[in-house]
């Protein structure tokens, strides 16, 4: 069985509800580390429904909810870079090794199961 890109169910248009989320807000609610279950009960929207748009292929929902993940987690580690280079806080060092092996980790799992099928 070939795979085609065309057979992937996308994103195509935005169901009624999608003005209701005003995308700073849905980003920093991702990077607190609100569940996509918990958001769409923020929002009130049914989570059925917000399961499948967040789960199809180019979503603006997962988009904006691995960006707010990925804006905290880029802060937090430029701020622990920022006392690490100092040498005066070896927690922050300490800190921010760790944080360097989860991102690697988390990269090459990512690698492995999905690859490319996020650029098609």
């Amino acid at each position: 069985m070939s795979f085609v890109a065309d057979e992937l169910v996308k994103w195509r248009e935005n169901p009624v509800w999608y003005d209701r989320i005003n995308f700073d807000e849905y980003e920093k609610l991702a990077a607190i580390g609100y569940t996509p279950k918990q958001l769409a009960m923020f929002y009130n929207i049914p989570l059925n429904d917000f399961e499948w748009y967040f789960n199809l292929v180019g979503s603006p929902l997962k988009y904006h909810y691995e960006r707010g993940q990925l804006i905290q987690q880029a802060k937090e580690g430029l701020s622990m870079t920022a006392s690490a280079e100092v040498g005066d806080n070896v927690t922050q060092a300490q800190r921010l090794d760790k944080l360097r092996r989860e991102v690697g980790f988390k990269n090459a799992i990512n690698q492995v199961f999905f690859g490319d099928i996020e650029n098609v």
